[in-house]
């Protein structure tokens, strides 16, 4: 498997909407992304301080884990209880105490979910990155809690300034990670088109050697 893995949510889209296939590009960015969520919003869409552990890419629909620090059981019991195709997102209150690993990752990939983002730590990413298992985090580090399962499943979350409701879109690459309220998908992924096409419009002016600031009308 390509650690950097295509953007794929053809099939996520089609519980929304049978006409707007279209609209995916499966190289979409999450630059772009925030772009269009700012345009439409005014909210850049942006879970703060999220990284890859490698060069991953993920898009799926969002279920949604509330958990501590040191409490990875509720992380497990949220893997059972997502869909095939979806986003695990953990919302944790601190980033020094792993909430995710390697056998966790393991877990995942066989209920086909297609990556996890950690508002917290994970850890074993050298294990991780040989799954292929798309895992984002705030921090690394090597300690884990206990299975406490204590937390919440599937119930709206925060993680930094952004909101993530239980069936929201996840979009995460190299730059980070970006959620689309589920309200909104298909006018925000309409407008992403619509910014790709100008980035491509630009990009063609700046090869044939116009200047920029000509382009984008700044004097």
């Amino acid at each position: 498997m390509d650690r950097k893995q295509k953007l794929s949510p053809e099939s996520f889209l089609e519980q929304y909407t049978h006409k707007n296939k279209n609209i995916i590009n499966e190289d979409i960015t999450t630059s772009q992304i925030s772009d269009a969520m700012m345009s439409l919003t005014g909210e850049n869409g942006v879970i703060e301080g999220i990284k890859p552990i490698d060069e991953f890419k993920i898009m799926g629909k969002a279920t949604t884990v509330r958990t501590s620090k040191d409490d990875w059981g509720t992380v497990i019991e949220g893997i059972y209880s997502a869909q095939k195709g979806d986003v695990l997102v953990i919302s944790c209150d601190g980033d020094d105490i792993a909430v995710w690993g390697e056998l966790a990752s393991t877990a995942a990939q066989k209920e086909g979910i297609v990556g996890t983002v950690v508002y917290g730590a994970s850890r074993d990413s050298a294990g991780i990155m040989k799954l292929d298992y798309p895992v984002f985090s705030r921090n690394v580090v090597p300690n884990a809690g206990k299975p406490l399962s204590a937390g919440e499943i599937n119930k709206p979350i925060t993680c930094g300034n952004t909101n993530i409701k239980p069936g929201d879109l996840i979009i995460g690459d190299e730059c980070g990670v970006v959620r689309i309220p589920s309200e909104i998908i298909v006018k925000v992924l309409q407008k992403a088109q619509d910014i790709i096409k100008n980035e491509n419009r630009i990009s063609q002016k700046l090869n044939k050697g116009k200047s920029f600031l000509d382009i984008i009308n700044i004097k």
